[in-house]
């Protein structure tokens, strides 16, 4: 059986931000009944004031007869989290109000915190024998946030913080954990193979990278969005800007790993490229009374028709990723390259609700050639699949991570070049940890010995899909 080395990181993030009001229910309280009647038991199915009633009914029970203090408030908040959670919806859930603030940042692109995209399994789901089920997991560190300069890396795994065991955290709550207070000490426990340190870092207040960009050609500019915040299209628009100035003839433009974010942001970078044409067509239930809803873009474009793009996607794709994505290939502006996409066309709406916020699905999306791409994803034009791993390559690279034989080999061979790695490889080839893979490991190692500022913005040498969009544009 083959195993990925690394699962896609998906991030379930609100794709549009809307005000509005929830009706509040207030419980009716009724004298205490001395049982439940066996007449509520048998019933299957009840209109939503029955059930409300007999809510009613049963707090007042509890208040009369249950032997301790009742935490009405804590009691409101289940049973909120209960109702959305009884939808069976992984993309519907309630924000409490003490989560309420860091849930807007999140959505704003500044927040104080250590800087990193996190991903959190459910508590519910947690396996005591996987780890990844129960810690946190680090996606990517915010370059040069203090999470990068502490050297916490890409798929490192938190078991603690500040001594206290993370098993029970839910993803809101191992955000705000990891939010701190700027200037005060924040210890992990970070486990990265088979080692466990702990590291020590101070939060600050850091700005959501939602863009990178360079040249990294003469003429082939890159771009790399991370997600798609509030600020993604403008960020996004000021690279391309930037890219064109310096003599951009050709685009890249990379998407891996996005989970996406707000439709509009993805929706006003598709509209950079696109000079007319829909963009996106999303359907809405009928009892709801809303029509369906169609995004065209205007006539004018930031990007030249005559500049070729090249998308590059993955399984970590999602989302307002694959709008974006669809948009660009259904309308024949882009050409995209990778491997199939994650999969995730339905849209979800925010409304704030007791001091909190309700998530729920309210649309199902269509690419402007009217696919539906939820649970299917987007198939690529040129396929470069994600490098997969034996069980015996895996079990080699964990042997391999348990010695540093990278720290005396990068200070024999201090500089980053494509012969130093490859000549790590060579010293190691048997390891039985692949070839493709040592050269991933130590370029890794040698680009967060560097200081942000000068590592190189795309890999030229070992990573297969910007290797590919070079050949593609004839490099």
């Amino acid at each position: 059986m083959k195993k990925a080395l690394a699962a896609a990181a998906v991030f379930l993030v609100a794709m549009h931000l809307s005000a509005g009001a929830v009706p509040e229910y207030t419980p009716l309280l009724t004298s205490a009944p001395s049982h439940l009647t066996a007449v509520e038991a048998r019933e299957d199915s009840r209109s939503i004031s029955q059930i409300l009633y007999s809510l009613g009914n049963l707090y007042s029970y509890l208040s009369t007869f249950y032997l301790y203090d009742i935490d009405s408030e804590e009691m409101e908040q289940s049973l909120i989290s209960a109702m959305v959670d009884s939808l069976g919806d992984r993309y519907s859930y309630y924000i409490p109000p003490d989560a309420a603030e860091e849930f807007e940042e999140s959505t704003e692109g500044e927040y104080v915190g250590i800087g990193t995209y996190l991903t959190k399994m459910n508590p519910a789901y947690a396996d005591p024998d996987d780890p990844e089920t129960w810690m946190i997991i680090i996606s990517s560190p915010f370059p040069g946030g203090p999470a990068d300069r502490a050297g916490l890396r890409p798929r490192d795994m938190i078991s603690a913080i500040n001594g206290e065991d993370v098993s029970q955290l839910t993803a809101t709550e191992a955000s705000t954990k990891l939010k701190g207070r700027v200037g005060e000490d924040l210890t992990l426990t970070v486990h990265r193979g088979t080692a466990v340190f702990d590291i020590t870092l101070q939060p600050e207040t850091v700005t959501t990278p939602s863009t990178a960009a360079g040249m990294i050609t003469d003429d082939i500019g890159y771009l790399a969005i991370y997600t798609f915040s509030l600020t993604t299209g403008a960020s996004a628009a000021s690279d391309i800007r930037k890219l064109l100035d310096e003599g951009a003839e050709k685009l890249i433009i990379d998407l891996r790993n996005n989970g996406g974010g707000t439709v509009q942001s993805a929706l006003e970078t598709a509209d950079m490229f696109l000079s007319g044409g829909e963009m996106l067509r999303i359907e809405y239930k009928p009892s709801s009374g809303r029509s369906e809803s169609i995004s065209y873009a205007d006539q004018e474009t930031a990007v030249p028709e005559d500049i070729p793009v090249l998308l590059i996607v993955n399984g970590g794709t999602a989302s307002s990723s694959e709008i974006l994505t669809g948009a660009l290939m259904d309308n024949g502006r882009a050409a995209v390259l990778g491997s199939q996409t994650f999969g995730k066309g339905i849209s979800q709406e925010i409304v704030p609700f007791r001091g909190g916020f309700v998530q729920i699905t309210t649309g199902h999306f269509f690419t402007p050639a009217g696919n539906d791409i939820n649970e299917v994803g987007i198939t690529p034009d040129i396929i470069v699949e994600e490098p997969e791993y034996t069980d015996e390559e895996m079990k080699a690279f964990e042997e391999f991570m348990e010695e540093d034989r990278f720290s005396p080999y990068i200070a024999e061979y201090p500089e980053y070049t494509k012969e130093n790695a490859e000549r790590f490889a060579d010293a190691n080839a048997g390891s039985g940890v692949p070839r493709d893979l040592l050269l991933l490991l130590i370029r890794n190692e040698y680009i967060y010995s560097m200081d942000y500022e000068d590592r190189p913005v795309a890999d030229v040498w070992f990573d297969p899909s910007v290797r590919k969009a070079l050949e593609v544009f004839g490099e």
